[in-house]
């Protein structure tokens, strides 16, 4: 995870650069300590026999309502780690895209307008949801930091953090797509993805959804993570998008379990 200090900053020994022989980005470099500008897409369709959230007090509410309160929470604590990342808004619809709130290390700003983001009833026949549309806003719109030849730390990375909540709708786009290829081949450019679905039955199409999903990670830097309705769980995996992209181990790798060094448990991946 980040930290606060110097954007530049390097461990004592690292003196290699930040790609490899085959021009591909090293990764989890552990004393890069630059900004990030993250992008949540939150998809906003509200399905017609929408399962709510319920705790443990009995209250209950829609996904769309705990996801924008995981967002917050996610921000307030990026934000204490280190001042400087900025975040930026964009919405799904039931058919389109759009650009919510550029930029901004403004907490304040942020929070509110995601107050403001509504839910749109999605038409239960849509079965397939254009996500290479996203991504072609996306590509024109965001800043990406490029590669210099005289530098080999960026003044700061990119990540989209996609929040995608339909259980019938498969979202369709081709790999191979100018935007997505585009945006995946830059070394500077991330995207993460956490699916909020239905509990999974025999009317829904929570597997698909997911498999499909899973493809956009081509770089295995993604983290691609999925929750049905369990409020605890939601939260536990948005903090887990906590981390730098530069900075944490590839998912597969990953372990949340706090062993001693003595000690013989087998720590879990997720």
């Amino acid at each position: 995870m980040s930290s606060t200090g110097n954007t530049s900053c390097f461990i004592p020994d690292f003196k290699s650069s930040l790609f490899n022989e085959d021009n591909t980005l090293m990764h989890n470099i552990s004393g890069m300590n630059v900004p990030e500008k993250i992008l949540f897409v939150i998809d906003t369709a509200r399905e017609k026999n929408c399962t709510p959230f319920k705790l443990s007090t009995g209250a209950s509410y829609m996904p769309l309502f705990m996801i924008k309160r995981t967002i917050e929470n996610f921000v307030h604590i990026k934000s204490l780690i280190q001042h400087n990342h900025e975040y930026a808004l964009m919405v799904l619809n039931s058919h389109n895209s759009r650009w919510i709130c550029d930029f901004t290390n403004n907490t304040n700003t942020i929070i509110n307008h995601l107050n403001f983001i509504n839910e749109d009833l999605l038409n239960e026949d849509q079965k397939s949801y254009d996500l290479e549309q996203l991504f072609d806003k996306v590509q024109q719109k965001l800043p990406l930091p490029t590669k210099k030849h005289d530098t080999v730390v960026p003044t700061f990375v990119i990540r989209v953090i996609l929040v995608y909540s339909r259980s019938i709708s498969i979202p369709k786009f081709h790999i191979s797509n100018k935007s997505i290829e585009s945006l995946r081949k830059n070394p500077y450019f991330f995207i993460d993805v956490l699916y909020v679905h239905e509990p999974p039955c025999s009317e829904n199409l929570c597997e698909e959804i997911y498999s499909e999903i899973a493809a956009l990670d081509t770089t295995n830097f993604s983290y691609i993570l999925e929750v049905g309705r369990n409020a605890a769980k939601l939260h536990d995996s948005m903090a887990k998008l906590l981390a730098h992209p530069l900075q944490r181990p590839s998912q597969k790798d990953v372990c949340y379990s706090i062993c001693s060094s003595g000690s013989q448990e087998i720590c879990n991946n997720i």
